[in-house]
């Protein structure tokens, strides 16, 4: 059976807590919640085109990693970005939402997803 795309659930805590995490990629502070768009069948994950996503599926960006440099998710697309940095953003979601609440694990978390950006820019 066919998952149905699903409505962007509204998640305040959990956004709050993503905004106060480093950014994955590079450890700048503040970041800005960024919201992974990315489908995929095998974690439930299905949206429809041009639906913002449930706020469990975002990470930590920075605005320059997010939005503003020439390389940024929002400027080369999703699957650019995150292929470049050799980053599975809805696995790195996933664990971030789980650890929603627990500052320490979320700084380890987006910590460990920075040491393999690193290795992959680097």
């Amino acid at each position: 059976m066919v998952a149905s795309p699903t409505r962007g659930k509204k998640r305040a805590r959990h956004l709050r807590f993503i905004r106060s995490l480093p950014c994955c990629i590079c450890g700048m502070v503040p970041s800005e919640a960024a919201h992974v768009r990315l489908n995929a069948a095998e974690t439930g994950k299905l949206q429809a085109l041009g639906q913002k996503p449930d706020d469990m599926w975002s990470v930590p960006l920075c605005a320059a990693h997010h939005r503003e440099d020439n390389e940024a998710q929002h400027r080369i697309g999703e699957r650019a970005f995150w292929a470049k940095h050799r980053i599975d953003p809805l696995a790195l979601a996933r664990l971030l939402f789980e650890a929603t609440g627990t500052p320490e694990l979320g700084e380890k978390i987006s910590r460990q997803a920075r040491r393999l950006a690193a290795q992959t820019n680097g």
